[in-house]
């Protein structure tokens, strides 16, 4: 008998849920406004009117910080998942979720 891998959804780092308004910035283009709807130490969810494709680099900028390069891992309609090319320190984090707590509906 073979051994199955074992597949876990488990993540990395935890997840919470923000409302930021940010904005995004592909390599030679312009600035467009975005909302992170969630936050990890190795990336984000966020929701953009326009179409960025899979794998595409981007440069999100949070309110007070130096833009993060990210890429684009997935996307279904308006909502993408971003990993950042560099983690997130875990104080840099924590200061974020604090200064943006999010205090909406779940997600």
């Amino acid at each position: 008998d073979s051994e199955k891998p074992v597949i876990s959804n488990q993540r990395e780092y935890r997840r919470g849920d923000v409302s930021i308004t940010a904005d995004i910035r592909e390599h030679g283009g312009g600035r467009q406004q975005v909302e992170v709807v969630d936050l990890s130490q190795s990336g984000f969810r966020m929701r953009t009117g326009s179409f960025i494709p899979q794998d595409k680099v981007i440069f999100l900028t949070l309110p007070g910080y130096n833009p993060l390069r990210a890429r684009i891992a997935w996307h279904e309609r308006e909502v993408y998942g971003c990993e950042f090319v560099q983690r997130l320190h875990e104080a840099i984090y924590d200061n974020i979720l604090q200064k943006y707590p999010h205090f909406g509906p779940d997600r």
